[in-house]
């Protein structure tokens, strides 16, 4: 916790109301207040969840993802609040620097504050001084925000009333907590003053499963940690997570898994360690989970909301070729026998690595992802996954060939990313590889100019004029404010694609990971965008 705050700085950018605008999930570039004016919902920070409701004030760190989740039945009101926080760091005894701060969460004690009198004056004051413009007034807008981050500091030890949804979030977090005990719905009633039959119906309306189910959904997920975690008798682990016995601990585990789980210890003996996202498709493809993997809502989605059990062990997803430190750390603590990632990572990364278990190091310069399938196959004795693998691939995109054979002679196109206020052409090598050399796609650039990842002015891809586009916007707040002023201009309403409405929006996860498995799901991807739009028309 910092007790000192005379080194910092707290800088304005900007503030907004919204009435409509229901935020998915996306990265914040900077530090946010968002204060509910009218609704409640679902709060998601990174892994984390949190209730709102009318009056709260919501903090939001820079650098992490977020979604603000609004119930469907309530009005929609908030204020949408921007600022930074700098340091001023010592390089020498004379001089400082300012440093922006990210991922600083160490001043925190909670992401929703209630009840927050003071703060809807606070803000009808900034937003009527930001509509004002006058040049001044940057001087109000400044003390305007650091009142407000005040008060937000001076009050988060507060006790929040309760009310019957934040009370049901609590006995979740019980759940959570306390999975290993015997634990009732009666039990669980009785915590949030409700009847059993009511409090199992608000707990499923809000959560979309059961009491029982969820218990049980967190009761077998450990049962996994501890199978490949630890020698423990299946007697042992039964009652380490709640089951009375590893009979019935079998049973439940079969049903919801698919196989009994001394097979399920059996296939994961060898704990193989992902250090990057390609190398998990690659070895999700190979019939393989990873037991560590960098694994996140956003970042990696599909693998999150798929395999977020049977990974284990969770490494950071975002920016980890800068921030790597931490992943060494987590491997060092939970002992891999195997680490394979490619061979384009830094000296300082190999030699920290190589400390912790046997490495394999794949080629990645000049090395397409179906020889990168086969080298790591190689190495863990699954040829024969590999061949069927690309036999799979191969029917996939002779299939896709077929159901797209009209659009394959007619549509010239291309793949574009936006970030921030940039436009960037086959962002990653899955585009090139994919829509244009297995699928056969003409290029609306000419052949002999696509390159990896080239920046572009919104003028060239116009004088491109490709017919259709298929179009990925990085959800964070920067590029999302871009979006909306290039999606009216006249510039961009001139090209063919968007004019006749072929505009297909894709997701980083999986266009921008190559590997063997994001092909697979890319090509899947293109047939319900393309397909499916054909046919629904």
């Amino acid at each position: 916790m910092i007790n000192n705050w005379e080194s910092f700085e707290i800088n304005y950018c900007r503030i907004e109301r919204l009435y409509d605008r229901k935020i998915e999930r996306v990265l914040s570039t900077s530090y946010l207040f968002i204060y509910i004016n009218s609704g409640e919902g679902l709060l998601s920070i990174d892994i984390e969840k949190f209730l709102f409701r009318k009056g709260d004030l919501l903090f939001i760190p820079a650098e992490c993802t977020y979604h603000l989740q609004f119930k469907n039945t309530c009005c929609i009101d908030y204020y949408f609040l921007q600022f930074q926080v700098y340091q001023a760091r010592e390089i020498s005894i004379d001089t400082y620097k300012k440093v922006k701060l990210k991922k600083e969460n160490n001043f925190l004690q909670s992401f929703v504050l209630q009840p927050v009198d003071k703060i809807p004056t606070l803000l009808d004051e900034l937003l009527a001084l930001e509509r004002d413009k006058l040049t001044n007034n940057h001087f109000l807008k400044q003390a305007k925000i650091a009142m407000i981050f005040h008060y937000f500091m001076s009050n988060q030890q507060q006790t929040a009333p309760k009310d019957t949804m934040l009370a049901i979030e609590e006995t979740k977090k019980y759940l959570e907590n306390h999975y290993h005990e015997t634990i009732s719905t009666a039990l669980l009633a009785k915590k949030v003053g409700l009847s059993p039959k009511y409090y199992s119906q608000l707990f499923k309306k809000e959560y979309g499963i059961g009491v029982q189910d969820f218990l049980t959904e967190i009761r077998i997920g450990k049962a996994k940690e501890l199978l490949v975690k630890t020698s423990n008798s299946l007697r042992v682990i039964a009652t380490s997570v709640g089951y009375a016995d590893e009979f019935y601990l079998s049973r439940v585990f079969k049903k919801i898994v698919g196989i009994p789980p001394t097979n399920y210890r059996k296939k994961r003996e060898l704990k193989i360690a992902s250090y990057d996202f390609s190398t998990t498709g690659h070895l999700l493809a190979l019939h393989i989970i990873p037991y560590a993997a960098p694994l996140h809502p956003k970042w990696t989605r599909y693998y999150y909301q798929f395999f977020h059990d049977d990974i284990l062990v969770h490494l950071n997803a975002y920016k980890i070729h800068s921030q790597w430190e931490s992943n060494i750390q987590k491997l060092s603590e939970e002992k891999p026998d195997k680490i394979i990632a490619k061979d384009d990572i830094s000296d300082k990364e190999k030699q920290a690595l190589e400390k912790i278990a046997p490495v394999y190091y794949y080629h990645v310069q000049n090395c397409s992802w179906k020889s990168q399938l086969l080298e790591i196959a190689s190495y863990i004795h699954c040829e024969m996954d590999a061949e069927y693998f690309l036999k799979v691939y191969e029917n996939k995109v002779n299939e896709t060939k077929k159901l797209l054979q009209e659009q394959l002679e007619k549509e010239t196109v291309l793949v574009v990313s936006i970030f921030k206020n940039t436009l960037v052409l086959n962002r990653s090598r899955t585009a090139i590889d994919l829509v244009y050399q297995d699928l056969g796609f003409s290029s609306a650039q000419p052949k002999e100019d696509i390159q990896l990842n080239e920046t572009i002015s919104l003028s060239y891809l116009v004088s491109l004029n490709p017919t259709y586009l298929f179009l990925n916007i990085r959800q964070d707040i920067d590029t999302i404010g871009f979006w909306e002023k290039l999606k009216c201009s006249k510039e961009w309403n001139r090209i063919k694609a968007v004019k006749s409405k072929k505009v297909a929006f894709i997701q980083s996860d999986p266009w921008n990971e190559y590997s063997a498995s994001s092909h697979l799901r890319v090509l899947h991807n293109i047939q319900e965008l393309m397909v499916e739009k054909v046919q629904a028309n």
